[in-house]
């Protein structure tokens, strides 16, 4: 077995395990809880960075002989795309919520901080510190996006999601149990693909 497999059979199944207890986390925690709840976006790029880091290694490793391009390109287009994503995912992401309790949530964390604002269709501009709160809600999904535009109120943005994280546990509002259970799934999946690649590095070659 060349060092190329040797480092399929290593980070493979670790890959798989790593999105598999994500996924697992983020369906059982809601289920068990039975409250939405907002997590950083933070933690899915890093599941997003060890679900493509074997596509941009491993190929480094092969030999490159007569194609360098072919071997360079694979692990350029993931690198780029994982760029990309770290612009993209930034904020928070709310699970098992709904538009009324997402909504609710949030204005009761912004009174709580005395943050005075002033609502329009997708963002909410906090008046006092000329500061803009972007969300986006997919009902049907139960799943939400709260970023803020001006990098330096970040540690705002924290302060926030943490009171409507404690709001929603006080909070006997409805929950969208879908979230939880296709990231339950999704984890069971992993699992299994994570046991069929030990199965297929050590018995089936």
């Amino acid at each position: 077995m060349d060092f190329s497999l040797h480092m399929f059979t290593f980070v493979l199944p670790i890959m798989f395990g790593v999105m598999a207890a994500f996924f697992l986390i983020l369906g059982l925690r809601g289920i068990l809880t039975k409250t939405p709840y907002l997590l950083s976006n933070r933690w899915l790029l890093l599941v997003m960075f060890v679900a493509f880091l074997p596509n941009i290694i491993v190929p480094l490793f092969f030999e490159i002989t007569g194609m360098a391009l072919w071997n360079w390109l694979n692990p350029a287009i993931f690198t780029v795309v994982l760029v990309m994503m770290c612009f993209a995912l930034k904020g928070y992401a709310a699970y098992g919520i709904t538009d009324t309790t997402f909504r609710e949530a949030l204005l009761a964390a912004l009174d709580k901080l005395q943050l005075p604002y002033e609502e329009s269709l997708s963002s909410i501009r906090l008046t006092s510190i000329e500061a803009d709160l972007q969300v986006a809600i997919q009902p049907w999904l139960g799943s939400g996006i709260i970023k803020i535009k001006q990098r330096e109120h970040r540690s705002l943005l924290a302060e926030i999601v943490a009171e409507m994280n404690t709001h929603f546990s006080l909070s006997s509002g409805p929950i969208k149990h879908i979230t939880f259970i296709f990231y339950v799934i999704m984890g069971a999946f992993m699992v299994i693909g994570g046991i069929g690649m030990l199965y297929l590095f050590h018995y089936g070659w």
